[in-house]
């Protein structure tokens, strides 16, 4: 089953299947909606950018689960193209736009200790924005070297940097949510 959920026989799938495989290519269309979404966010309303995020962060999270491991036969077509400056702006973009609900408490299970101190809700989705525009740049190259690192990126990143930060925005765009759904029906009655 090459393009299936899964990958059972690795040893007889080339890397430039695994790269345009439908597994991968699912995930490039809800990443370029993600980032499509967030650089346009501040022209919705905050209840349609809770409910647009609650519903996107889990299907992301699934679909990065399911990513290939691709083993890349070229490292030096590996590139970063979200610069420091455009993450700053992009964060404070965010956290003026959330306002009061930028900040949250949580407890951060990334690293050797567990971190209570508050959670900034900009700085999760501007750290999940930025991985997924590099991949969406690089897997964007026409070099299956570019896609292989892209690929690869992609994958490592979801268990060391934004699969955690997926799950951690979640429970706060769950109750920002909530709030809105409440409030809306308590208005109604």
């Amino acid at each position: 089953m090459k393009d299936g959920l899964f990958f059972n026989n690795m040893e007889n799938i080339n890397n430039e299947e695994v790269v345009k495989s439908k597994a991968v290519a699912e995930f490039f269309m809800f990443a370029s909606e993600f980032c499509l979404f967030i650089d346009k966010m501040a022209q919705n309303e905050l209840s349609e950018t809770y409910a647009f995020l609650q519903k996107m962060l889990p299907a992301l999270y699934l679909k990065g689960a399911l990513l290939p491991n691709v083993e890349v036969d070229d490292n030096s077509s590996n590139e970063r193209f979200v610069t420091e400056e455009e993450y700053e702006i992009m964060r404070y973009r965010l956290a003026e736009y959330l306002g009061d609900n930028d900040f949250f408490a949580a407890v951060d299970l990334n690293g050797d200790t567990m971190d209570s101190s508050p959670i900034s809700l900009s700085e999760l989705l501007s750290d999940i924005y930025t991985d997924f525009k590099d991949f969406l740049i690089l897997y964007s190259k026409e070099s299956l070297s570019a896609k292989e690192n892209a690929v690869a990126s992609l994958y490592y990143n979801f268990y060391d940097n934004w699969g955690m930060r997926l799950a951690l925005a979640l429970p706060q765009i769950h109750l920002l949510q909530s709030k809105v759904i409440l409030d809306d029906s308590a208005n109604e009655e």
